[in-house]
C-alpha cells in the first residue's frame, strides 16, 4: 500500500483533505495531511520570516520522522512549492510527486514569479499584520455557496514571504528521476501555462473537465480516482 502525503494551498490547513482523505484510506493506503506553521491551528506561529524554506523543510522532516519511503507527495495550489522543495530535501524519501492544479517551480522562482499578478492581488489583501496576507474569497476560486461555506470559516491568513522566498536547488534533478504527474483542473484558467509548461518539461499531464481549483477539495472524486491509479 501507498503512503500519500498531501500538502494543503494557501490559507488551508490538513482539514483541506478532509473529503479525500477518507477516499484513500478506504483503499487501504497510509495518508498523512500535515498543516503547515502559520496557517490553521498552527497560526500562532505565523512570523514574517516563515516562508517556502520553512515549509518545504517541514516535510522533509514528516518523511523523516514518520519513517515513510516512495511517498507519493502531493501539492495543491501553494502545496506545490513546498512539495518541490522537499523533494530535494528528501530525495531518497519520495516516489512519486504530483502537482494538483499547483506551481511548480524550478530553481529560483517564486510564487509571485510564476503568477506575477497575485504580487498586486496579495497587496489588496491587508492581513492581521503588514507581512501576513488576509484570505481570498473562496468564490473567486471557483467554489460554489456549499463549498464557499465549507471553506471561509476555516481560511486563516498567511505570512506573504511563503510566496516571496524562491526554491532552492536540487529539485531538478530529483524530479527527472521520478516519475511526476501534473492534474490540471480545466475549468479554471489560473494554472492553465504551469500545465503547459509541465507537459514540455516531461511531466504526465491530467486535465480534469468541469472541475475548478477549489473543487479538488471540495468535490475530490475524480481526483482521488487519478491518485488511486498511481499505486
Amino acid at each position: 500500500m501507498a503512503t500519500f502525503v498531501l500538502v494543503h494551498g494557501s490559507w488551508c490547513g490538513g482539514w483541506a483533505w478532509d473529503r479525500l482523505r477518507p477516499l484513500l484510506e478506504s483503499a487501504g493506503h497510509t495518508v498523512l495531511t500535515p498543516t503547515l506553521t502559520g496557517l490553521a491551528e498552527r497560526h500562532e506561529l505565523s512570523s514574517p520570516d516563515v516562508g517556502l524554506g520553512v515549509h518545504a523543510r517541514e516535510i522533509a522532516e514528516l518523511l523523516e520522522s514518520e519513517g515513510v519511503r516512495d511517498a507519493i507527495l502531493v501539492g495543491h495550489s501553494y502545496g506545490g512549492m513546498v512539495i518541490t522543495g522537499a523533494a530535494a530535501l528528501a530525495a531518497d524519501r519520495v516516489g512519486q510527486v504530483v502537482y494538483a492544479d499547483a506551481f511548480a517551480p524550478v530553481t529560483g522562482e517564486s510564487a509571485f514569479t510564476i503568477l506575477p499578478w497575485l504580487r498586486q492581488a496579495f497587496a489588496d489583501l491587508p492581513g492581521p499584520a503588514e507581512w501576513e496576507v488576509a484570505p481570498l474569497d473562496p468564490g473567486a476560486l471557483g467554489a460554489d455557496d456549499e463549498a464557499a461555506a465549507w471553506l471561509s470559516g476555516r481560511l486563516t491568513p498567511m505570512p506573504r514571504f511563503t510566496h516571496e522566498e524562491p526554491l532552492g536547488p536540487g529539485s531538478e534533478e530529483v524530479l527527472a528521476a521520478r516519475p511526476v504527474t501534473y492534474v490540471h483542473c480545466a475549468d479554471q484558467a489560473f494554472f492553465t501555462e504551469v500545465a503547459v509548461t509541465a507537459e514540455k518539461r516531461g511531466f504526465r499531464v491530467v486535465a480534469l473537465p468541469g472541475v475548478t481549483h477549489i473543487g479538488l477539495l471540495t468535490s475530490p472524486d475524480g481526483f482521488a480516482q487519478e491518485l488511486l491509479k498511481l499505486t
